[in-house]
């Protein structure tokens, strides 16, 4: 099995730009603190299934390159200042030269898999880069308003669950599977459970285990699940706190009925769904394991 450096080694050595501030950008982000856990579960995938790992790896990279690439436009999109406990890449290198690097990294996925993958493997994930950017363009237009539990589920299904479903999908097409649209499916559930977690941390957690200032969500006007879970038990006037901006007053009030715990259950079931799915295969133990540790990251 190719280990996590192994990994990291082939996501900067296949980057090969031309230009080396592109380099620069990539080369920041990667080593910053990603544990490159998605190229890990699509190489995971493809060994569970009989697969060659080796073989796919390039194809696993690829998949790196799109997540890297939408966390450099979800920056500037975002104006974050911070990633993963840094400066924010748009912060140090700018705007535009982010936006650019990451236009190059989609590219250079794409190329990848037009060279190493097959006509399934570039719809799968052609498939999921547009909904990350749907996904992106409904949480902007999101900002600011409570939203309903059905939105709320597209927008992160679509931003983070695509691309975990690409991960599980590819793993299982370049391991002969002809069924790959279901891995696509249980790994949006498995990305889905990430981000509940991810929602639920945002309430609570310390900013060193974070990566961002907790109660980052709310000061950006984003309503999550912790919210959406208990808004109907708020008065009228806790309401308009999220309105008003005073985040940190909703915060207590999200985290006094429960919406943490309500959170972190609902992504257990989900989770649940994943792990009865991967049950039935045999050697897919270590899998089960790394996508547990990666969902519990904070237990």
């Amino acid at each position: 099995m190719v280990g996590v450096e192994s990994i990291k080694e082939s996501i900067l050595s296949y980057l090969d730009p031309e230009v080396k501030e592109v380099f620069d950008i990539g080369h920041y982000l990667i080593t910053s603190g990603g544990k490159g856990i998605r190229p890990l579960i699509t190489l995971m995938v493809c060994e569970a299934l009989g697969g060659d790992p080796e073989g796919v790896l390039p194809l696993a990279v690829g998949i790196e390159y799109v997540h890297i690439a939408s966390l450099l436009h979800d920056d500037v999109v975002d104006g974050a200042k911070t990633r993963r406990g840094k400066k924010s890449a748009n912060l140090i290198f700018g705007n535009q030269a982010s936006v650019l690097a990451g236009d190059y990294m989609y590219a250079k996925a794409l190329s990848l898999y037009a060279k190493y993958g097959n006509l399934q493997s570039v719809q799968v994930l052609s498939d999921a880069v547009m909904k990350m950017s749907q996904g992106q363009l409904l949480e902007l237009r999101s900002l600011g308003k409570l939203i309903e539990e059905e939105t709320y589920f597209k927008i992160i299904d679509y931003k983070t669950g695509a691309l975990f479903g690409a991960c599980m999908a590819i793993g299982a097409l370049m391991a002969g599977r002809e069924d790959y649209w279901q891995f696509y499916h249980f790994g949006v559930l498995a990305g889905r459970a990430f981000q509940l977690v991810d929602d639920a941390l945002d309430y609570y957690a310390d900013e060193q285990k974070l990566g961002k200032p907790v109660g980052s969500d709310l000061a950006e006007g984003k309503c999550t699940y912790p919210l959406i879970s208990v808004y109907k038990w708020l008065a009228e006037e806790e309401k308009k706190l999220f309105y008003r901006g005073e985040k940190e007053s909703l915060r207590r009030i999200v985290l006094e009925l429960g919406g943490v715990e309500r959170t972190r259950k609902r992504a257990e079931k989900e989770l649940r769904n994943v792990m009865d799915f991967l049950r039935t295969f045999e050697k897919a133990e270590n899998l089960r394991e790394t996508i547990l540790k990666l969902v519990y990251r904070d237990s």
